[in-house]
């Protein structure tokens, strides 16, 4: 089943991605550009699916992964 991403404001919050592991969504700040837009989500389900790694590990792992997309040329496209 595929992860549930929601966009919405997250000032309140002071985060610009939240998880729910519990129910496989998470909660992407929706004011964010591209490139860090992109590292939230990867680092957000690295939460989801990989709950046991520290935080260290999800933000070297998502760094590694959003670095290497975006020198292919991975971007997200505004609806």
């Amino acid at each position: 089943m595929a992860t549930k991403i929601v966009h919405k404001k997250l000032g309140r919050q002071k985060a610009e991605g939240l998880a729910f592991i519990e129910h496989n969504e998470i909660h992407i700040d929706e004011r964010m550009k591209k490139k860090p837009y992109m590292l939230v989500v990867l680092h957000e389900l690295l939460h989801i699916h990989f709950p046991d790694l520290s935080e260290k590990e999800v933000d070297r792992i998502s760094k590694k992964i959003c670095n290497s997309m975006w020198s292919l040329k991975f971007r997200r496209i505004d609806d």
